[in-house]
């Protein structure tokens, strides 16, 4: 008897924990692509090639915008196991981490004890706001190096992180044809790590409870550039796509220490096939000041990225 009550029992924590996989990833994933974007734009003021050894400092200013469809995300206890919308209503749209404060109060069951929690609210902003540092210098065959860091951002609860590293080379010196060109084209690769993590109010599940999800990151692009000079000014076109594998997990504490719910619920989101690829396109305006420039890139496609910057030439 009190083994088969065992074995219903954590038949309903799987449940659970399926449920709450779903709901994970619906909750984070447009969070995450969106820093695809935030991490995919900015990368050159121009792409003019740089002699042996210059050094590019940069000062950037990010806004992503956020659109409407990525705010909210539909819950439907059809599609659900155990996890249902208090009361009556059988679906609710509920907020993603990018999305606004509207609550939804979720409910299940283990064993004869029934739990409610609230549903996790978003960053509450229009525009995701973040400052980085860049630096780029020159190396042989016209290639360039690049290194950014974004340092450690809050907004409502959500921490935003990363780190990147660029190749920049030109192809007009392997073209015949584009060796006397005005024009300059070539190819970027980047690598970009980062982190997403959201704290909300911890969700009690009777075996575990829940705080917060955390997302890791690492992204990888490449872009086809362009670029013309006209005087003071620099102009550039780049197309260009990324692969990003997504790590989700989810913080809080275990209520029982026999059973250990929240590395199974982590263990079941590591297996959730998290990567995602996306195409990009950056347009971007440079002016030149003596050894100054200031440049705007944007960047759009599932989501639009502006990036602001101050640039100081070392030569």
């Amino acid at each position: 008897m009190f083994s088969t009550l065992i074995h219903a029992q954590l038949e309903e924590v799987g449940e659970v924990a399926d449920d709450l996989i779903i709901l994970t990833e619906q909750y984070i994933s447009p969070a995450a692509e969106a820093s695809v974007y935030q991490a995919s734009g900015g990368w050159y003021s121009n792409f003019t090639p740089k002699n042996l050894f210059d050094v590019e400092v940069s000062l950037q200013y990010n806004m992503l915008f956020v659109p409407n469809k990525y705010k909210t995300f539909l819950v439907n206890e059809a599609e659900l196991q155990n996890i249902g919308i208090q009361g009556s209503a059988t679906t609710a749209e509920i907020p993603t981490a990018l999305g606004g404060d509207d609550v939804v109060v979720l409910e299940g069951q283990i064993g004869d004890e029934t739990f409610e929690f609230d549903s996790p609210e978003g960053i509450g902003q229009e525009t995701v706001k973040h400052g980085q540092i860049q630096a780029t210098i020159g190396l042989w065959k016209q290639t360039n190096f690049i290194v950014r860091y974004s340092p450690n951002i809050n907004i409502n609860d959500t921490d935003y992180s990363s780190f990147g590293i660029g190749v920049a080379h030109h192809l007009n010196q392997w073209i015949k044809p584009l060796k006397e060109s005005t024009y300059h084209f070539g190819i970027l690769a980047t690598y970009t790590n980062y982190s997403v993590e959201d704290e909300f109010n911890e969700a009690d599940l009777i075996l575990a409870t829940i705080s917060g999800i955390k997302v890791e990151g690492d992204s990888f692009g490449f872009n086809l550039v362009a670029s013309k000079s006209v005087k003071q000014f620099d102009f550039s076109a780049a197309l260009g796509f990324s692969h990003t594998k997504f790590d989700y997990q989810v913080t809080g504490a275990n209520v029982v220490e026999s059973l250990d719910i929240l590395g199974f619920l982590n263990e079941s989101l590591g297996q959730v096939d998290n990567t995602n690829t996306n195409v990009k396109f950056d347009i971007n305006v440079n002016y030149r000041i003596k050894d100054f420039s200031f440049n705007t890139m944007l960047t759009f496609g599932e989501f639009a990225n502006l990036n602001m910057a101050v640039n100081y030439n070392i030569n």
